[in-house]
């Protein structure tokens, strides 16, 4: 197990956790009153999981440094429940990072607290929900950690684990956190990493979420109170802190245009298309991650291996680190499991602008496949390829493949939120240049953002600048990025070759 806070520093009252930084969001709850620029205190019943409280603000107070969650009985059922209590929401939403709590949890039979982040606006189960610290009153020594997913509600999936360390976590104050970060979700306790959950084995959905802590009473999770339930109890909170790594905060900027397939429609016209002969290359209405629509591919049924798909191109330079993503979905009710269908997402290169693919100005590929007869059904799961642009290229193309075998097999796939960026290899500061910083933030980040292989890609690159200030869009690329915009380059390109 994985002992987090062993490696936390504290300079100048700043929390530093090596591969995070500093916090970008922190409530010490030191003010006297609840900022509510920063909270949402919520005013309504909860009638979810046969919970009986209604949320009241009177049931929020901060005091002593701490932030009180209160939980009291209502013999004239005011609000229509029997109990009051508190819930507060952070206003703003986070898409990856980690979030920390330190906390008392109340006792007594029916209390049921909770640390957790949801979507404000995504349907349940689609945006994810992750439940950070769920408790019993009745059980003092354990907690739960927990992950909820689904295309829908009645595809809803989750994964939870029941923890013990021997601590009472009802008689102090404990730190309960999570790293969500793309692909992964790690559940820590006082620093120990307590329970880990990864695709493909779960959906991790990117959705950004708030922070919500709350204390409800009774409900299918603890049960109901009693005659032995103390009343007034409170859930107690010392702080709650945020982080985001770097490359979150300041993230490569995408070089994709219409990354969502939704632009005039969903035409697809910044999209260069192949392999189109059934309308099986299409912006489908209703089946997507964010917005309104998702790029629909299947096969050609032409009897013979066929491939089908969507590229956009973008210049490049030897030396790039170039970065490509993609959400994906098979519906099980038309899925290609336990077919020999495939998809995949490619970065190709090319010597020439506007080459075909397999001529001699192409330069070679890296891909990934990001579907085929083992994935996940009914869940959006994430893909992501890195690759360098190699000597003598000029053009990178992104391009998302869709393979059909000779036997026409069934099935289709979904994909959504396309990123590209590209960056100087070994840059890990994002300043443009690579240098001595950019080895500090390596070696920080060390064993959670980095690896040991990364060290080379800086050595390798020692030097090597892009200009100040222009991030993650090289001084070079300006130009042609432009002319991109206006022009859609890649959608120009023939394709008279097959995609692999």
């Amino acid at each position: 197990m994985l002992i987090a806070s062993q490696a936390t520093q504290a300079l100048a009252g700043v929390v530093i956790v090596p591969g995070w930084g500093a916090p970008i969001f922190e409530d010490n709850f030191d003010t006297g009153g609840i900022n509510y620029g920063v909270w949402e205190v919520a005013n309504r019943a909860n009638d979810a999981n046969n919970e009986q409280q209604y949320y009241h603000p009177n049931q929020v107070s901060v005091a002593d440094g701490k932030l009180h969650l209160r939980a009291d009985r209502d013999p004239n059922w005011t609000y229509g429940k029997n109990y009051n209590s508190g819930l507060v929401r952070t206003w703003q939403e986070w898409s990856y990072g980690r979030f920390e709590a330190r906390a008392k949890l109340p006792y007594g039979q029916g209390f049921w607290p909770a640390i957790w982040l949801l979507p404000r606006t995504a349907s349940w189960p689609a945006g994810g929900e992750i439940d950070i610290m769920e408790a019993r009153g009745d059980a003092p020594y354990g907690m739960s950690s927990a992950l909820h997913w689904g295309w829908d509600f009645n595809s809803r999936q989750y994964r939870s684990q029941w923890y013990e360390s021997g601590a009472n976590f009802q008689a102090g104050y404990h730190d309960y956190a999570v790293e969500w970060e793309v692909g992964v979700v790690r559940f820590y306790v006082d620093g120990v990493n307590h329970f880990t959950l990864y695709e493909p084995d779960v959906g991790i959905p990117g959705t950004p979420k708030s922070l919500i802590l709350n204390l409800a009473v009774g409900g299918d999770y603890s049960g109901f109170p009693d005659g032995s339930t103390p009343l007034p109890s409170q859930f107690d909170i010392d702080y709650v802190r945020v982080w985001q790594r770097p490359e979150i905060i300041a993230p490569p900027v995408s070089l994709v245009e219409d990354p969502g397939f939704e632009q005039g429609g969903g035409a697809l016209n910044r999209w260069g298309m192949f392999g189109n002969s059934l309308g099986n290359v299409s912006s489908d209405y209703g089946t997507p991650l964010d917005g309104e629509r998702s790029l629909k591919l299947y096969g050609q049924f032409s009897n013979q291996v066929n491939y089908s798909g969507v590229f956009q191109s973008i210049p490049t330079t030897e030396g790039l680190l170039l970065s490509a993503s993609v959400q994906s979905l098979t519906r099980s009710e038309d899925s290609i499991a336990g077919t020999d269908n495939q998809a995949l997402m490619k970065l190709e290169f090319y010597s020439q602008t506007g080459a075909e693919y397999g001529s001699e100005h192409f330069l070679g590929e890296s891909s990934i496949i990001i579907a085929d007869r083992f994935s996940s059904e009914d869940v959006w799961s994430n893909h992501e390829l890195q690759t360098l642009t190699p000597a003598g290229a000029v053009e990178a193309r992104l391009a998302l493949v869709f393979l059909q075998p000779a036997t026409n097999d069934p099935g289709s796939l979904f994909i959504d939120s396309v990123t590209l960026s590209a960056t100087l290899a070994g840059d890990y500061n994002l300043d443009g240049t690579v240098d001595s910083a950019d080895y500090t933030v390596w070696r920080d980040g060390l064993g959670t953002a980095f690896t040991p292989s990364d060290y080379n890609r800086w050595a390798n690159n020692y030097g090597a600048t892009i200009g100040p200030g222009s991030q993650a869009v090289p001084e070079p690329l300006t130009g042609w990025l432009a002319a991109l915009a206006g022009s859609a380059l890649g959608c120009r390109v023939s394709r008279s070759q097959p995609r692999c």
